[in-house]
């Protein structure tokens, strides 16, 4: 079983400077697929999870093939640590009073 997440981005990098700036986000490829791309004939297992029910559908799914998870998180989903650590990354780099004080411009920790 293969998981890949998909947080459409570079989270870590928006929490430095720039949290909805176009430069930290990443083109969106049908990723599923890419059991496919690499043998066409494949047999593996592809599936799009977006929610509990789409994981549970996943994860019960037969294994006797590869299964190959997309699973789609918000973009801004960080543990406290990581978003701690990019946006004192950005203190660093910038300063306090450096522009990514600016106003819903770094990640907040999840409460």
């Amino acid at each position: 079983m293969i998981f890949l997440i998909n947080n459409g981005g570079y989270t870590i990098e928006r929490g430095y400077l720039g949290k909805t700036e176009p430069y930290n986000d990443v083109a969106n490829w049908a990723y599923a697929d890419l059991p496919k791309v690499f043998r066409r004939d494949t047999s593996a297992r592809s599936f799009l999870v977006k929610t509990n029910r789409d994981l549970q559908n996943a994860l019960s799914a037969p294994n006797d093939t590869l299964i190959f998870v997309e699973s789609i998180m918000d973009p801004y989903d960080a543990l406290a640590p990581i978003t701690n650590s990019s946006n004192k990354g950005a203190d660093l780099n910038y300063g306090p009073r450096g522009p990514q004080h600016r106003e819903n411009l770094q990640l907040r920790p999840a409460k």
